[in-house]
Parts: C-alpha cells; sequence; structure tokens
C-alpha cells in the first residue's frame, strides 16, 4: 500500500503544502509586524485544533479549507460564529501571503496513468465525476483497474465515511458502482469486473407476512383485530382498543417471530397458526435466534415481543397452565438480563457528563430566545428559533414523548391561571392521548409561560398557514409531524451546543438531572416521567450510581482535609 503520508487521506496529493510549512514561511515575511504575524500563526494554529489535527497534518490549501470550515460547529467548541469567522479571515489571508493555491486540482491527488487512461475512455463529464474518487482511492493503495474488488468498494466507503466531508458517502459509492458496471457494457477496453453495491446498513432479515401460509396471515387478522375492536362482553379480552401505532408494533412483533423462527430452521410451510409461536420449543427456538443478533444477549426489545408473544399464549390460544407458567419464567428471565438503558442513549448521555455541556443544553431555550431578537434575521428564521426554544422548554421542564408533545393542542391541553407575573400554564393530557395509557399532568412555572406567550404572538402567527389549535402546527393546519419538529431540536441544539441529543433523549435526561440533583429520589422521576416506581428504578439507577461515587469521593475529600496527619515532634536533646 501505498504511503499516504503527511495526510492519511488517499485524495490528498502528497506534495500538498501543509499549514506546518505556512508557520514557517510566515516568519520568513520580513513586512509584517511582530503582532500580525502573532495574530496570523495563532489563526493558523487554532484553525488546526478545531480540525483536530496537527498543521503538518492539515493541507495548505484555500479551496480545502473552505470545504472543511464548513463542517465546524462553533458551539461545540464554545467559540462564537464570530470567531469562527476571524480565524478563518485570519487563515486565508496567511494562505494568501504565502503564495498558497487556491484551486481544487492542486490539492487532490491525480490517479496513476493507468487510471487516467481508463478514465479517458469516458466521454460524460457526470461519468467521470462519480468515478473520479474511486480511482483516487485505488492509486492510493496501488491497485490497477484491472485489480479492483468488492473490498476495494467497501474500503473506498469507509475512507469516505471517516473523510466526513461527502454528506452521502453511501450515495457516492452506489453511483459508482453503477457507472462502473454500465461503463463495462458501454466501452470495449473496460476491465470485465461486475462490481456489487454495499450492503446497506441494516439489511432487512425479516420475511413479509404475506409469504407465510393464508392460514397463519388470518390468524394474525383475527389476534389483531381483537386488540383493536375489543369485545365488551368479553372479560378475557382488552379493555379498550390500542392504538394504531401498537396494533402496528405487535404485528411486526409477530413477523419478527415467525422469521426468527424460519432462520431456525423451521419450514414457513409448517407456521400455520400463531399457536405455532408459542410452542414452548419453537419460543425458544425463535427468541434464541434473535439474540443471536446481538451476540446472545436479551434485549428490551427482544423482551418486549417476549412478552406480546406470552399475551398471544394466554388469551388467543389459551394454553394450560403448565404452558404459560414456563413462558413466564422465560419473559422473567430476559427482563433480569435486560439494562436499563439502550446502549445508544448511554452513549448520548455521556455527551452532559461535562457540567459545561449540561449548562448550555438547560440555558438553551434563553440562548435561543437572544438569537431570534437579533435584527436582520429573516421572519420565519425568527419563529423558527423560538418554536424550538419552546419545545425544549417544556421538554425540560414537563419531558413528555416527542409524539405528545407535538400534537399538544391549545384549547383541548393548555389553560392558564393566575395572573400578571404569576401567570402559569396547566398541560393537561388524557390518557387515551398517551401511549402508556397514563393521564399527564404538568404545571409550566411564570417564565415558561412568559415563552409561550412570546411564541403564540410573535412566531406561531408566522409559521401558520392554515386555522389552526396546536401549539406546533403544521401548514395544513394540523399538528406539525412528529419528525418535522424532532428534527428541529436536533439541529437547533447540534447548532447552538455541539452535542448530538434528539428529543426522545428528553426523558432519560431528565432521569439524569434529577438524580444528579436528589440521588435516590426515584419516586419523584416516576411521577414526572409517568412510569412506575419500578420502571424508573431500573432505568436511571446509573445515575444514581455515579452521583453516589461522587458523593462518596467528596466525603473522602472531606476526611483528607478534616483528618491531616500530625507533624512528628523533634526530641530534645538532654
Amino acid at each position: 500500500m501505498t504511503n499516504l503520508s503527511p495526510f492519511t487521506s488517499p485524495f490528498i496529493a502528497e506534495d500538498t503544502p501543509t499549514m506546518g510549512g505556512i508557520l514557517t514561511e510566515i516568519d520568513n515575511i520580513t513586512d509584517l509586524s511582530d503582532t500580525r504575524r502573532r495574530d496570523l500563526k495563532s489563526d493558523v494554529r487554532s484553525l488546526c485544533r478545531l480540525l483536530g489535527k496537527h498543521p503538518s497534518k492539515v493541507p495548505a490549501n484555500i479551496n480545502w479549507l473552505h470545504v472543511r470550515v464548513r463542517r465546524i460547529v462553533p458551539a461545540a467548541h464554545d467559540i462564537s460564529k464570530k470567531r469562527l469567522s476571524n480565524i478563518k479571515s485570519g487563515v486565508l489571508k496567511a494562505l494568501a501571503l504565502t503564495g498558497c493555491s487556491r484551486e481544487r486540482s492542486n490539492w487532490l491527488r491525480p490517479p496513476s496513468s493507468s487510471w487516467q487512461n481508463l478514465l479517458s475512455n469516458i466521454t460524460d463529464k457526470h461519468d467521470l465525476w462519480k468515478l473520479t474518487q474511486f480511482a483516487q482511492y485505488c492509486t492510493a493503495i496501488d491497485i490497477e483497474p484491472c485489480q479492483v474488488t468488492d473490498l476495494h468498494i467497501l474500503g473506498l466507503l469507509k475512507i469516505l465515511t471517516e473523510e466526513s466531508f461527502t454528506n452521502k458517502p453511501d450515495q457516492v459509492v452506489v453511483n459508482a458502482v453503477k457507472t462502473w458496471n454500465r461503463l463495462r457494457a458501454e466501452i470495449d477496453d473496460w476491465p470485465n469486473i461486475n462490481l456489487s453495491h454495499p450492503p446497506r446498513k441494516k439489511e432487512p432479515w425479516t420475511i413479509p407476512l404475506k409469504q407465510f401460509p393464508s392460514s397463519f396471515q388470518e390468524d394474525v387478522v383475527r389476534w389483531l383485530h381483537r386488540l383493536s375492536n375489543p369485545d365488551p362482553l368479553d372479560a378475557s379480552g382488552p379493555m379498550k382498543p390500542l392504538r394504531p401505532a401498537t396494533i402496528k408494533h405487535r404485528r411486526h412483533q409477530i413477523q419478527q417471530m415467525a422469521s426468527a423462527l424460519v432462520l431456525s430452521g423451521t419450514s414457513i410451510s409448517n407456521i400455520h397458526s400463531l399457536a405455532d409461536l408459542v410452542e414452548l420449543a419453537s419460543f425458544k427456538d425463535g427468541l434464541r435466534q434473535l439474540m443471536s443478533r446481538f451476540d446472545d444477549k436479551p434485549t428490551e426489545a427482544i423482551h418486549g415481543l417476549a412478552v406480546g408473544l406470552k399475551s398471544i399464549a394466554t388469551h388467543h390460544v389459551k394454553v394450560d397452565d403448565v404452558h404459560l407458567k414456563e413462558m413466564q419464567h422465560i419473559c422473567q428471565r430476559l427482563n433480569l438480563n435486560v439494562d436499563g438503558l439502550r446502549v445508544k442513549n448511554q452513549n448520548r448521555l455521556e455527551q452532559l457528563e461535562d457540567p459545561n455541556s449540561l449548562s448550555k443544553l438547560l440555558h438553551l431555550p434563553n440562548t435561543l430566545t437572544r438569537v431570534a431578537q437579533r435584527s436582520g434575521l429573516r421572519p420565519h428564521k425568527t419563529a423558527l428559533l423560538l418554536q424550538a426554544a419552546l419545545a425544549i422548554e417544556i421538554l425540560l421542564y414537563a419531558p413528555m414523548r416527542a409524539g405528545t408533545l407535538s400534537r399538544l393542542n391549545l384549547e383541548r391541553h393548555i389553560r392558564f391561571v393566575g395572573t400578571g407575573r404569576k401567570r402559569r400554564t396547566l398541560i393537561t393530557i388524557p390518557a387515551a392521548e398517551v401511549k402508556n395509557n397514563r393521564d399527564l399532568h404538568y404545571e409550566l412555572g411564570a417564565e415558561t409561560t412568559q415563552l409561550l406567550d412570546q411564541y403564540c404572538k410573535v412566531a406561531r402567527p408566522i409559521l401558520l398557514r392554515a386555522p389552526s389549535d396546536y401549539l406546533f402546527p403544521a401548514q395544513n393546519g394540523g399538528p406539525k409531524l412528529e419528525s418535522s419538529l424532532s428534527r428541529l431540536i436536533k439541529e437547533m441544539i447540534s447548532e447552538h451546543t455541539g452535542m448530538v441529543i434528539n428529543a426522545h433523549l428528553f426523558r432519560s435526561i431528565a432521569g439524569k438531572i434529577h438524580s444528579t440533583v436528589a440521588p435516590g429520589d426515584f419516586t419523584t422521576l416516576s411521577h414526572v416521567l409517568h412510569n412506575t416506581l419500578r420502571t424508573a428504578m431500573k432505568s436511571y439507577a446509573q445515575f444514581e450510581h455515579q452521583s453516589s461515587v461522587r458523593h462518596y469521593q467528596n466525603s473522602v475529600d472531606t476526611a483528607r482535609k478534616k483528618l491531616m496527619p500530625k507533624a512528628k515532634q523533634k526530641k530534645r536533646k538532654s
């Protein structure tokens, strides 16, 4: 493999000047004042630090700089946009003074002669663009056109993802593969090698229900109909119809279990009804197959699926007591081995271990409100800033699910009490509109109410396109889509704090905040999040552990200060 030094990137020409060289050249410019020279060198070092690279690893090219600076989020480095702009301006001046190129072609690695000969056969410029990066990558690792394989396609995808300057690396690679295979048929001298598309990040593994025997499909329909249209005279049935989203989830659980059973070796033609899924041997085989996708460990989703199958066994198949008891024991054992929070949530919550990061999030609504007050902003931008500020403020003080937040209705759910500075907001959501069928009651203080008033007065009229009673309206008058509101929240948090936090994480954040301030108070968390006490303790015990360790370590510090060793007394000479 060719040495990619000094840049470790296959796309950068090895002879491209570096920022390290620029620092040396600035010292050799005689007509700069000492202050100006110091400032220019400081800007160059600051930019390299923001990029996370040593100056000797950063190309000194104006085009390369423009592309990379767009990827820097100022808030992630505790600097302002103005500061980043000043750094960029200083670096551009340093590059111009030292005669650096601003051409893209001057930092890009040229393909090898064999690759250039191949690419010269391409007449369409779009096809040429789609294969140039592949040619550069293969040149860097000493691979000729006649030697390419699917492994090199995977390598290209990996390096494009790591470089992080391509918006859609997957699509870039797919386009390269499509173009290569098409030109193989169109150009006589093209290598006779067919390349495969890289696998998708999530390959579908479940089998569509329509491929199962019709008797099984009919049994699934009967069970789901019972859940969505319960018989009030059937004491064994559900008390009320399940929500459409829950029905869809139950259907997917059945599809997962049936697919897992087929993958474990059962013939699809032998799955005639739901009874075949809950037969004990099949139930265990299916669960083992599901766990094999996660290092043979249960997950929260697998435990939920097992509980759903147990419900089918109880109310639909009506298995005997011995059978049902064994399924209950399996569900209990799966539940005991499932951690409280998903690994993805745990990793994202680690961003808030830094008190400065947590402070940014807690004060973000105020930050967004101040930004919205700046002159020169478009009215729509101002409105979105205030909408995001209010949404985040509500999630902090009333940590509800993102779907519930997006459907808040000014007429049904929100009312005001008190007057003047003591005016407060009451949010009441009936159980029928909540995922876990529990009434939600929240009271928001005076400051949050003032933000809500400001939003309704300034921002909401701008965002409103049709009559609507929803707090966050869509253009058609209905509620803003949960995905749209969540995306707005995520983008605003990223832009102004540099953290990756979505709306669904706020319920976990609530547990972290309260466990930090009041360790051990799971009762409050269970009421605020409308979870059972057991669920709250299971989900947020990790924060209790962290707070307890810190509390103990503070005790050690206190004891050290309090119990200082006594100084040895010198013996007197007789």
